[in-house]
């Protein structure tokens, strides 16, 4: 099972000293264990998660604690992995990456718990590897939900046997199955009777099934074999919906040596539907978190390639860094608390705005849910809207005033960003990465963006779509 896939940038020499030297704050907001290596395998940098996660802090630049900080690391089968042979290290030394590779990892306070850890080499400017990242997080409950549907599978099957329910018989020399009372409600029968032909048999098995069946039919039925059938299949139903089953059973043979032959199957049937639907669900939503981290993981990259890309001042493109992953951690704080269903746009504008001068900003707009992306792209538009005014505009001196409003109206959502009392402003010699923030998060909203440097201030508005939740409350589209 996969978490995520990403691409690391490859920055300069000097800018790459940079990206190490973020502030560890910003490390420490991520909501998953980061550490990284040198070409020799010593730990460079760590987050809080990750000191967390494996119980203890490593000690940085350690030539004794090379690739990994845990305690003790193994394999899911408790194979012991020393750390030359764990993913980091095979990352640092051959340049490979892994993805969602799970391992169980052992704390020094005797916890035990599965780690899903996502690995990618750093490369210098001639693609040389000089180091190595790793992202990884606390599986233990998923891993412990697949076991336990994996032991319930097992359970059902023996209670089936047991109890004899769903059972069926079929015979050789008539190509008749004879199903019970419950094998009919699963296969979706009118009676017992069921003529096994090539007819009968399309028209209740699924196509895409008919051919493993059909192998385990005859594997089954070899005279040479223990006599054995076991397979899944979709069945139809009266109403013509499908239904998977789990069907198993024994041959009964006749005669010995080259006279023994099959002369029926008995077995029964259950219903793997809604296990079938658990692992769906499981799928989804592991699917969705691989999307969520991946996503965030691909704006934090997007956001240090872009500001450290031709920087002038390390030491500003480090400030600004810091400042923007902080509004885009505040977007995931706000997520976070509702679940990752939305967030408040009233509590989004709130949150963008609280670093800066906010007795000369006023908000006005009522209560509407943006949802996840354009909750993301917002806060980081409105990070540097304010940045720029905290710069140029209207924040630069005690007069200036910004005024933030947003409203729905025939299903649409407008929001305006406007300053006053500041500087004369004049419009930028250059499109930088700000202006590009602000513009993507209108794209986002499949929406519409309009900014101006107009000479008393700064205007930008945004329009988007608005649609109805099955609450009735109003969300963003």
């Amino acid at each position: 099972m996969s978490l995520l896939k990403f691409d690391l940038p490859v920055p300069t020499p000097a800018l790459f000293a940079s990206f190490l030297a973020l502030d560890q704050a910003i490390l420490d907001a991520l909501p998953i264990g980061v550490y990284a290596c040198d070409v020799e395998g010593r730990i460079v940098r760590v987050n809080h998660r990750a000191v967390q996660l494996w119980g203890r802090a490593p000690k940085l630049l350690d030539p004794a604690q090379r690739f990994c900080g845990s305690f003790r690391f193994e394999s899911l089968e408790g194979d012991f992995i020393p750390p030359d042979a764990t993913p980091m290290a095979h990352a640092v030394q051959t340049g490979q990456s892994f993805e969602g590779v799970e391992a169980v990892v052992h704390n020094p306070d005797g916890r035990r718990w599965v780690a899903r850890i996502n690995v990618g080499p750093l490369r210098d400017d001639d693609g040389a590897v000089v180091g190595g990242i790793n992202c990884f997080q606390d599986v233990t409950q998923e891993h412990e939900m697949r076991v336990a549907l994996e032991r319930q599978q097992r359970t059902f099957d023996l209670a089936m046997i047991a109890s004899k329910m769903g059972t069926w018989r079929y015979t050789m020399a008539d190509n008749i199955c004879i199903y019970d009372h419950n094998a009919q409600r699963l296969y979706g029968l009118t009676e017992a009777r069921f003529l096994h032909d090539k007819d009968g048999v399309e028209a209740k098995f699924h196509p895409d099934d008919m051919d493993l069946m059909w192998a385990r039919v005859a594997k089954a039925l070899d005279p040479a074999s223990d006599g054995r059938y076991d397979v899944e299949y979709r069945v139809k139903q009266l109403d013509g919906s499908w239904r998977w089953l789990s069907a198993w059973g024994l041959v009964e043979f006749e005669g010995e040596g080259v006279e023994r032959k099959p002369v029926a199957i008995a077995g029964a049937s259950r219903d793997l539907s809604e296990l079938k639907q658990a692992e769906e669900l499981q799928r989804l939503l592991t699917n969705e978190l691989n999307h969520r981290v991946k996503n965030t993981l691909a704006t934090v990259q997007s956001i240090v390639n872009q500001t450290l890309r031709g920087a002038a001042d390390v030491e500003m493109a480090r400030k600004t860094v810091n400042a923007r992953l902080l509004a885009l951690a505040g977007a995931h704080d706000l997520l976070t608390a509702r679940a990752w269903v939305g967030a408040d746009l009233s509590d989004l504008v709130a949150r963008a705005i609280a670093p800066f001068p906010v007795s000369q900003i006023v908000l006005r707009g009522p209560s509407l849910v943006v949802l996840p992306t354009q909750a993301l792209a917002l806060s980081l538009a409105l990070h540097e809207l304010a940045t720029n005014a905290a710069k140029y505009g209207a924040l630069s001196s005690p007069e200036g005033r910004v005024e933030i409003c947003w409203d729905a109206r025939d299903d649409e959502v407008d929001l305006s960003w406007r300053e006053s009392g500041g500087p004369l402003v004049a419009p930028p010699s250059r499109r930088g990465f700000g202006s590009r923030l602000i513009e993507h998060a209108s794209r986002d909203l499949a929406g519409r963006f309009r900014l101006e440097f107009d000479p008393a201030g700064v205007r930008c508005w945004i329009s988007a779509s608005l649609a109805k939740s099955d609450e009735g409350a109003e969300t963003v589209a």
